[in-house]
């Protein structure tokens, strides 16, 4: 990315301590227009500053802003707190209807044959190998870019080591940045449907729409087993500017004929108004008369 993009997000980053109620805290900051004694592969290297943030566990990741090849195109490079080597240098930057997005994708290539084992721990743990990270834009949302930070470099380390002490699941990520993305491409935490199904299965015995209660699994039998859509509740277009936190009551289960009714309009229809719908439009067909007589 520019330099310009890196000097944005270090004076970001280095305003964070005195940022209210934080999760995370600023524990040092290298203010050096190249490192020393860093690391071997960061030292030397035109850098807009080095920043190591703890979480509230104490955890510390460092946040290097490099221009890691000298070929003025800077990196994020994420490292340890113990500055063994780099977790993640991510230095794709798109810019789309004014957002500005890193990107960064999952590879592992050791040899063992173990890979493709890494990769699904990977997008089970972070929820897809591709990953898409919003710049900051104001100080409100360095916590949710250092969280998203941390996530991916847990993530990437447990991989690499199929670490059985697997990444907490978050039960909530900041949705809503990607401003250009409809509602429906916007990525969604599946962790979070995963669980949601699961509650509605532990509590009814079995998955319903929650609008006109078709149930897959007893009209497909074993094909329709466990499957129905999520649908959001608080559409992405209501969020706060910010991006807010999507939970498991935020999500109802529904079919997928429903799940399209729902989006068909705008503004979209709740879920107590297709139900009406539904309902008026059930109890017309009973009592009109030639539904008595239908036509052969």
């Amino acid at each position: 990315m520019d330099r310009k993009y890196a000097k944005e997000i270090s004076q970001l980053l280095a305003s964070a301590t005195n940022a209210a109620g934080s999760k995370y805290k600023l524990k040092e900051y290298i203010n050096r227009k190249k490192l020393a004694g860093f690391h071997h592969w960061a030292d030397a290297r035109p850098c807009e500053g080095a920043y190591l943030f703890a979480d509230q566990a104490d955890n510390g990741l460092w946040v290097l802003l490099l221009d890691w090849r000298e070929q003025d195109n800077f990196y994020v490079v994420l490292f340890p707190e113990s500055k063994s080597g780099p977790v993640a240098e991510i230095h794709r930057l798109t810019v789309k209807s004014g957002e500005e997005v890193l990107h960064w994708r999952y590879s592992p290539s050791k040899r063992d044959g173990k890979n493709e084992e890494r990769k699904a721990y990977f997008v089970e743990a972070f929820l897809s190998d591709n990953v898409q990270i919003s710049v900051p834009k104001n100080l409100d949302d360095v916590d949710d870019f250092i969280e998203e930070l941390f996530s991916l470099a847990s993530s990437r380390a447990k991989a690499d080591e199929l670490d059985p002490n697997r990444p907490n699941v978050r039960s909530g990520f900041p949705e809503g940045k990607l401003k250009e993305r409809l509602h429906l491409s916007r990525e969604r935490n599946r962790e979070l449907v995963r669980q949601a199904k699961l509650l509605g299965q532990s509590r009814d015995g079995h998955l319903k729409c929650a609008c006109c209660g078709f149930d897959f699994f007893a009209t497909y039998g074993e094909v329709g087993k466990g499957f129905i859509e999520a649908h959001h509740t608080n559409p992405v277009s209501t969020l706060h500017e910010n991006g807010e936190e999507t939970k498991i009551e935020d999500l109802a289960l529904v079919c997928s004929n429903c799940h399209r009714m729902l989006h068909r309009k705008r503004p979209w229809l709740e879920m107590n108004d297709l139900a009406k719908l539904l309902t008026a439009n059930l109890t017309f067909e009973r009592d009109r008369p030639e539904a008595a007589c239908p036509s052969i």
